[in-house]
C-alpha cells in the first residue's frame, strides 16, 4: 500500500505532520476529513529530487512553473484585495457579498476565478481559511494561517489590518531590493549586446578594409578579428549552449540541494549579498512578529515563517532552530547556534523572551534592518552608477582602440619616413 507524508491542520489551526498508508492520495484526504483535519500538504513518501528523477523531473518541474504561471497574482493585487476586505469587514458587510463584490471589481480575471471559488467554497459550508487554501499559489502558508488564527480569535478585520500592512511592507521591500539588482544588471546587459553588435557588424568592416590594405596588423587588433570571427562562426551553437545552461540550471534550482547551493551562493554575493540578507532579516523578523500577535503558537509560527522564506539556508536554520527549542533550549540561543542570525536579532529576541514581549521586540528588528535596506540601496545605487558607467567605457573603448591602432601605427610611419 502506497505511504504518504502529509501535513494537516486541526480544527484548533494547529499544524503537524506523518506519514500514512492509504489506497490512494484521495482516500487519505477524505479519512482526515472524517477526523475534522484539512489537508495542507500531500506526497508520496521518499519522492526522488528532481536529479533522481531524470526525465520525469521535467515534468515535473514544468508543471509546477505552468501553476505559478497560471495560478498566481501580484502583490499588489492580494494587497488591494486584503485592505478592502478588512476594511469592509470591519464595516459589519457579509463575508460572501464582499468576496463576490471584490471578485467583480477585481482588474485581474484569474484573480475573479480564484475569489468566486473561494465564495462557493464557503457557501458550501468551508470556513473562510479552508477555502483560501485551495490556492496556495495566490494564498500563501502565511495568509491562510493568519486568516485560520483570525477567525478561530474572533479578530479577523484586525489580523487582515495586520496583514494588510504586512503586505505593503513586504511589497516596498521587495522593490527596493529588486530596484538595487536591477540597474547594475540592466547595465550589463546592455554593456553585453553593445559589445556582440560592434563585434559582429563592426569589426567586420575594418577586417575587410585592413585585409585589402595588406598591413600588419597590431596584435590587439589581430585578437579582435580573431575573437570576432569566432563569435560570428558559432552564433547559433553558442546561444543554444548557453539558453540550454540556462534551463538546465533553472531544473537543478528546483532541487533541494542545487536551491540551497543557489540561495547560499546568493547571500555571499559581492556588495548584494548583505543587502538580500538584511532583507531577508527584515522579512523574517516581521513575519514572526505578525504571526505571534495573531495568537499563533510560537514553533508553529517559526516553522511558517520558515516555510515562506525564500531562502533554502535561512529555511534549514530555523528549522534547526525549531528542533533544539523542542529538545528544551530557548529560540535566543537556538538561533544564535544556527550561525545565520545576526547578534542583534538574537539579543532581542533574548529580551523579548525575558520580558514577555517578543512581537514587539520582532516588530523593533524588523524596522531596524528595513532602514538598512534603504541605506544600503542608496549606498549601493551612489557606487554602483559610476563603476558601471566606467566598466562600459572601457569595455566599449578597448574595442574601438583595437580597431584604429593599425591606423594610428600607420600614420606614425608614414610621419617617420618624412
Amino acid at each position: 500500500m502506497p505511504v504518504y507524508e502529509y501535513e494537516v491542520a486541526d480544527a484548533r489551526g494547529a499544524l503537524s505532520r506523518g506519514r500514512a498508508e492509504a489506497d490512494t492520495s484521495a482516500a487519505l484526504v477524505a479519512r482526515f476529513r472524517d477526523q475534522g483535519r484539512l489537508v495542507v500538504a500531500l506526497r508520496p513518501a521518499g519522492r526522488p529530487s528532481v536529479a533522481e528523477e531524470g526525465p520525469g523531473a521535467v515534468r515535473g518541474a514544468a508543471r509546477r512553473l505552468g501553476r505559478r504561471l497560471t495560478g498566481g497574482v501580484a502583490l499588489n493585487t492580494l494587497l488591494l484585495f486584503t485592505g478592502q476586505l478588512a476594511a469592509m469587514l470591519a464595516g459589519g458587510l457579509h463575508l460572501a457579498r464582499i468576496l463576490a463584490s471584490l471578485g467583480a471589481e477585481s482588474a485581474s480575471r484569474r484573480f475573479r476565478v480564484v475569489l468566486d471559488d473561494v465564495g462557493d467554497a464557503i457557501a458550501a459550508g468551508s470556513s473562510f481559511a479552508d477555502a483560501l487554501a485551495r490556492h496556495p499559489h495566490v494564498f500563501d502558508r502565511l495568509y491562510v494561517a493568519l486568516v485560520r488564527a483570525g477567525e478561530l480569535s474572533g479578530s479577523l478585520p484586525v489580523v487582515l489590518d495586520n496583514l494588510t500592512t504586512y503586505l505593503e511592507k513586504t511589497a516596498q521591500l521587495r522593490r527596493k531590493v529588486l530596484g538595487a539588482i536591477a540597474y547594475p544588471a540592466v547595465i550589463l546587459v546592455v554593456a553585453a549586446v553593445v559589445v556582440f553588435v560592434m563585434v559582429v557588424k563592426l569589426v567586420p568592416v575594418f577586417e575587410s578594409v585592413y585585409a585589402r590594405s595588406h598591413a600588419t596588423l597590431p596584435g590587439p587588433t589581430r585578437l579582435l578579428i580573431a575573437i570576432s570571427g569566432a563569435v560570428r562562426g558559432s552564433a547559433v551553437p553558442g546561444l543554444a549552449v548557453v539558453l540550454g545552461l540556462v534551463v538546465l540550471g533553472w531544473f537543478l534550482a528546483q532541487t533541494d540541494t542545487g536551491r540551497r547551493l543557489l540561495d547560499g551562493a546568493t547571500l555571499r554575493l559581492p556588495l548584494f549579498g548583505s543587502l538580500i540578507r538584511k532583507a531577508i532579516m527584515a522579512r523574517a523578523c516581521r513575519t514572526l512578529a505578525v504571526l505571534l500577535q495573531a495568537g499563533i503558537p510560537l514553533v508553529e509560527a517559526m516553522e511558517t515563517v520558515a516555510r515562506v522564506s525564500n531562502n533554502k539556508i535561512i529555511e534549514g536554520a530555523l528549522l534547526q532552530a525549531i528542533q533544539r527549542m523542542r529538545d528544551g533550549g530557548t529560540m535566543a540561543e537556538a538561533l544564535r547556534q544556527s550561525g545565520q542570525f545576526p547578534s542583534m536579532v538574537v539579543q532581542l529576541v533574548a529580551t523579548g523572551e525575558e520580558s514577555g514581549t517578543l512581537p514587539a521586540m520582532l516588530g523593533r528588528g524588523a524596522g531596524y534592518y528595513e532602514q538598512q535596506v534603504d541605506s544600503a540601496v542608496a549606498t549601493l545605487s551612489t557606487l554602483v552608477e559610476p563603476v558601471m558607467i566606467v566598466v562600459m567605457g572601457i569595455i566599449a573603448g578597448s574595442v574601438i582602440f583595437a580597431l584604429y591602432l593599425p591606423i594610428f601605427t600607420l600614420g606614425q610611419t608614414v610621419r617617420g619616413l618624412r
